[in-house]
């Protein structure tokens, strides 16, 4: 038997390897060998087979991760699959309080804005800097995941994050909410290690499915973020209400980062200390393998798209079907909803049943189809229509691209490959505004939509013509 046991002592490391060593302690066999972290005392004794005993006494250490070979994806003992199942419930909470925390904003940003003088090009430009920080971070983030774990590299991100919304609350005109909104969505970039960890925590044939259970998280939150904005905000005065609102959003971030330091193991295959070197194919850039720059184009394309509609749907809502705010609220939620409940039901079976490509295919023929029947909608029952599919497509293209993104990346590089996606989809959400604003006001209330379904079909036309990524995905 051979014992690899790695833990932290009075903030130094250290480790024992032997051959031969049966380990002695407290902990049932499946934890050796494991890694400790500070918490309890553990007397351990490793007895060698000839019958020396060697006694290990650590100050204040306690198991909190297996380290084996295999990755933790692949492992089927007991351990790895309580760890399993408390990682996947820690990045879904984590989504939900990240994305309530970002959603509390929209009921106040545009009204706080006006107070302090800025114009509509200004909060546009507030907007847009929040995605152009998602932009510039995500894939350093993913980086930071691969070099250091995810899990340090997360809780960091989430602490900034909250930070950062104290931070707003000192934005008095309208460049240093820009600038409060640009640093916010650079810390907010740190979201794409959860789909890093959904790929450490899933096998080829079920990622796509992790993928889509972890991604409910955002539409859970999505639902209810912008809710809890307005009621916080109507706990007090017009005046005041922006800052209490920046005070939950980083309360909330302060709960997603206990929760990921109280719930997450650390999930990065590297993490173990015996790790295969990188091959010499795995370490070129990441843009020339096989399928990478094409699943990142579509990623691009279907953020241009769902950020056009998301950037008119309220306007078009008001203009054409006449709805109020709590009616222009409900439809948001119906939305994410539908996205929620599709995500956790029928991703997975569908991605099973015809593989992450077929998958994609399908749901930019559904996310289109939607666009268009939205953009012919002068009343609720065919607007509602348009938006089930639109939701619905939606909740499938995501993992599916995810889930390409991954297989396309090697074992070392997830965080790094995935956080180039989440790169993409930011500058989906700069560029889709962007157009969707002189469209609607010059080519008319449903041109973004039509627009947006256009965009989609040529995509779903050129797949052919794309190299997908095949094969085994990185385990």
């Amino acid at each position: 038997m051979t014992v690899h046991l790695t833990w932290l002592r009075n903030g130094g490391a250290g480790e024992v390897r032997g051959t031969g060593w049966e380990a002695r302690g407290r902990w049932p066999p499946e934890w050796f060998p494991f890694r400790l972290a500070t918490n309890a005392t553990l007397p351990l004794s490793l007895r060698r087979q000839s019958g020396q005993t060697f006694l290990v006494r650590f100050s204040n250490p306690r198991p909190c991760f297996p380290m084996s070979d295999a990755p933790l994806a692949a492992r089927d003992d007991t351990t790895a699959q309580s760890l399993r199942r408390r990682a996947l419930i820690a990045i879904i909470l984590v989504n939900f309080v990240s994305l309530a925390g970002f959603g509390l904003m929209f009921p106040v940003f545009a009204i706080y804005s006006r107070q302090i003088g800025a114009s509509g090009i200004e909060i546009a430009g507030a907007v847009a800097a929040f995605s152009l920080g998602q932009f510039l971070s995500s894939p350093l983030w993913g980086r930071w995941s691969d070099r250091w774990g995810r899990r340090p590299v997360m809780i960091g991100g989430l602490a900034v994050g909250a930070f950062v919304y104290v931070l707003h609350i000192f934005a008095l005109s309208p460049l240093t909410l820009l600038a409060a909104r640009f640093v916010s969505g650079l810390a907010t970039g740190s979201f794409s290690i959860t789909f890093a960890v959904a790929s450490d925590l899933s096998t080829r044939d079920n990622r796509t499915h992790v993928m889509g259970i972890v991604s409910a998280g955002f539409s859970l939150g999505f639902i209810f973020g912008p809710a809890i904005g307005g009621v916080t905000a109507s706990l007090t005065g017009e005046d005041n209400a922006f800052a209490l609102v920046c005070v939950v959003g980083a309360l909330l971030g302060l709960v997603a980062a206990l929760l990921t330091w109280w719930l997450m193991p650390e999930t990065r295959p590297e993490a173990a200390p015996i790790a295969s070197e990188p091959s010499a194919a795995d370490k070129g850039p990441l843009l020339r393998r096989p399928g990478f720059a094409a699943a990142i184009g579509f990623a691009l394309m279907v953020s241009i798209a769902f950020a056009q509609m998301e950037a008119i749907l309220a306007l078009f809502a008001d203009d054409v079907l006449s709805l109020d705010p709590l009616g222009i609220g409900l439809l948001f939620g119906a939305m994410g909803l539908v996205t929620t409940v599709t995500q956790f039901t029928v991703t997975g079976p569908v991605a099973k049943h015809l593989g992450e490509a077929a998958m994609l295919a399908l749901s930019l023929a559904i996310i289109a189809g939607g666009l268009v029947v939205l953009g012919f909608a002068h009343g609720l029952a065919l607007a509602g229509i348009g938006l089930f599919l639109t939701s619905s497509g939606f909740a499938l293209v995501n993992p599916a691209i995810s889930g390409l993104v991954s297989m396309a990346s090697p074992a070392h590089a997830q965080g790094t490959g995935l956080g180039v996606m989440q790169s993409a989809n930011a500058l989906g959400r700069v560029l889709g505004p962007l157009a969707a604003g002189p469209l609607y006001d010059l080519q008319g209330e449903a041109a973004p939509l039509f627009w947006g379904g256009a965009l989609l079909a040529a995509t779903l036309l050129a797949m052919p013509l794309a190299t997908l990524p095949s094969g085994e995905a990185p385990a």
